[in-house]
């Protein structure tokens, strides 16, 4: 990043660069010799009016008139400044070649046409550069906007996911207690597991994806102690987990939404979970059988896919797909996610 003053020292050197390529355009445009000192020295005293001018029409009259809406008031006040660099432009003239002037009854018309086009040059590319310096800045303030408003939602949604997923545990932990289980004692410890890794590792804006799946195994171990040991529950994970990097907190809910919703008290039931690394992408798959009755869901139970899907939206715009399927039997999803490399 630069400093104020090499930034300073930059627009020294680019305006510096700008006004010797106004003037070199001026001497081709207009034919002027810089031989004869007496023109050389004309020609340096019509700059200094357009200097003031393209300064003041950059920040005096365009951000208080015409930013303002005051159209008429900056009109008049262009319409001033133009005239008074004409006649400024005819006293320069009279002064260093009075006789030349008046002999010639043309001079003055060529004077007058001289001054008009270098002030009107002059607005022109004042205005130019005022209007696009405006709408980078205009653009960069948009950005700015638009990424703290996704990272507020982003902020938003995982703490919903944070007290949403500690409230199921603690339910898992409950049902121990009721049944005054020895596996107690067991769920306790892999939740602060868990609670370590939510409160100091899913403050991070990525972390390892070997993480995030050490997170998942004491999330399924957690939830093994209270369901149906019969139940068929299977995670696997191929490729290199502990160089890509994810986003925290992403794929549990939707192990969280399989043993929830999932038919898991049951013989017959299963959960199969996979997760591969590819060179480029990380593809999940999880499916859970079904119960064959229907069950009331509680009004927080979509929480977890809902906000999953949100936060895929705003961390990996056009990088992920997200398929879910349901039938009678079974729910299944599958996300696919474009790495970084």
């Amino acid at each position: 990043m630069l400093s104020n003053f090499q930034k300073t020292n930059r627009l020294i050197l680019l305006h510096t660069l700008g006004w010797i390529l106004f003037s070199a355009i001026m001497v081709m445009v207009f034919n002027l010799s810089l031989d004869d000192p007496a023109s050389t020295l004309r020609y340096a005293l019509y700059m200094p009016p357009l200097v003031v001018l393209f300064y003041a029409n950059t920040f005096l009259f365009i951000p208080k008139l015409l930013a303002q809406k005051k159209v008429i008031a900056y009109v008049l006040t262009i319409v001033g400044a133009i005239l008074l660099i004409v006649y400024t432009y005819h006293g320069i003239q009279i002064l260093l070649n009075q006789e030349f002037y008046y002999s010639k009854n043309w001079f003055p018309g060529i004077v007058t046409q001289q001054a008009f086009m270098n002030t009107l040059l002059v607005l022109a590319v004042s205005g130019g550069l005022k209007m696009t310096q405006e709408w980078f800045r205009n653009e960069r303030l948009k950005n700015e906007m638009e990424n703290e408003k996704t990272i507020s939602e982003l902020a938003l949604l995982k703490s919903q996911i944070n007290p949403h997923s500690l409230f199921n545990n603690l339910n898992s932990i409950y049902s121990l207690a009721i049944k005054k289980s020895e596996d107690a004692p067991k769920a306790i410890v892999k939740l602060s597991e868990m609670m370590r890794y939510m409160l100091y590792e899913s403050s991070a804006p990525q972390i390892s994806l070997s993480k995030e799946v050490e997170h998942l195994y004491n999330y399924i171990d957690l939830q093994k102690l209270r369901i149906n040991r019969q139940t068929h529950i299977s995670f696997e994970t191929t490729g290199d987990i502990a160089t890509k990097m994810i986003e925290p907190m992403l794929l549990e809910p939707f192990v969280e939404n399989a043993f929830k919703h999932g038919d898991v008290f049951q013989d017959t039931s299963c959960i199969d979970i996979d997760l591969k690394v590819t060179r480029s992408q990380l593809l999940f798959h999880v499916v859970n059988t079904v119960s064959q009755s229907e069950h009331v869901k509680d009004k927080h139970s979509g929480i977890g896919l809902n906000n999953i899907k949100k936060r895929l939206g705003l961390l990996y715009p056009n990088r992920h797909q997200l398929e879910i399927q349901q039938d009678i039997n079974t729910f299944s999803a599958s996300l696919t996610l474009d790495l970084m490399p």
